[in-house]
């Protein structure tokens, strides 16, 4: 029963080793990023020339626009 206790922390040990994504993974997490925060500063621009308050025709202009 030892050597199975001992296996399982090894086990453990192993896994617990943090991943690091690779360069392909990286760069379209960087974009994903980058297109969102574009979408939600565009959004705000358009809250804020509507009055800055977000309202049911702002909220349909701003699916026809992104959806």
């Amino acid at each position: 029963m030892a050597a199975v206790s001992e296996l399982d922390r090894y086990i453990g040990a192993v896994d617990a080793a943090p991943r690091r994504a690779g360069v392909f993974a990286r760069f379209i997490e960087a974009v994903k990023r980058s297109r969102m925060r574009a979408a939600e500063e565009e959004i705000a621009r358009l809250i804020e020339l509507r009055g800055g308050r977000l309202t049911d025709s702002i909220e349909r202009q701003i699916e026809r626009t992104f959806i």
